[in-house]
């Protein structure tokens, strides 16, 4: 090995240890099950490229390119799908099984997001709560879509209920309803069935090609 090669590979050891001691000093959540083509996750100033089954930490924030989708399985089973250019934070996890304690919270920053619950949502006395800039989101037993579509930040439900809730009001959603919210100080919009056009252009954001 040549003195260069030594040096160019001390220098990307060096860049790459902070983002690797970081992760560590956390706990791990959860892992990838899939992604295509790019994805990563950034904590603290510090940014690392995901592969399939590399771990997720909690407090990670995870981010898909512009032409990218993410999904992510956490502990309890819980299946976290993002669209393209999304940006999503897991804020808070904590699941002891069936009978113990039970939290989940996510921060969605950017971007659309698929939700599948899992254990923590069928815990006794869980807490599972989704901030998402202009509405709150309360899941039971729940699949549903979030994201922008159509001007509008849209919530889809496919299976279970969602409570979206702005600092106005909220609505409840059941499964084939959606509704759509512009701003935290407004009513969300009014419950509705989308049309299968719509429901489709939605669920392609976070389907794999």
């Amino acid at each position: 090995m040549t003195r260069l090669s030594r040096s160019v590979g001390f220098v990307l050891a060096c860049l790459l240890l902070p983002a690797a001691a970081l992760a560590q000093d956390r706990p791990k959540i959860g892992q990838v099950d899939r992604l295509e083509p790019a994805a990563g996750a950034y904590y603290q100033g510090q940014d690392r490229l995901l592969d399939p089954a590399s771990p997720v930490f909690l407090d990670d924030t995870l981010w898909t390119g512009p032409q990218s989708r993410l999904q992510v399985r956490l502990d309890d089973g819980t299946e976290l799908t993002l669209g393209p250019a999304a940006r999503l934070l897991v804020d808070r996890f904590a699941y002891g099984g069936a009978d113990g304690g039970a939290t989940l919270a996510l921060r969605r920053l950017q971007g659309a997001f698929k939700f599948v619950g899992g254990g923590v949502e069928q815990a006794p006395g869980h807490r599972l709560s989704i901030e998402t800039g202009v509405a709150t989101l309360g899941v039971r037993g729940t699949s549903f879509f979030a994201g922008p579509i159509d001007g509008a930040f849209g919530v889809l439900v496919l299976e279970g209920k969602v409570e979206v809730s702005t600092d106005a009001g909220s609505v409840t959603l059941g499964p084939g309803e959606g509704t759509a919210v512009t701003s935290r100080k407004d009513l969300p919009g009014p419950v509705k069935r989308w049309p299968d056009e719509k429901v489709q252009r939605a669920l392609a954001m976070v389907a794999f090609r």
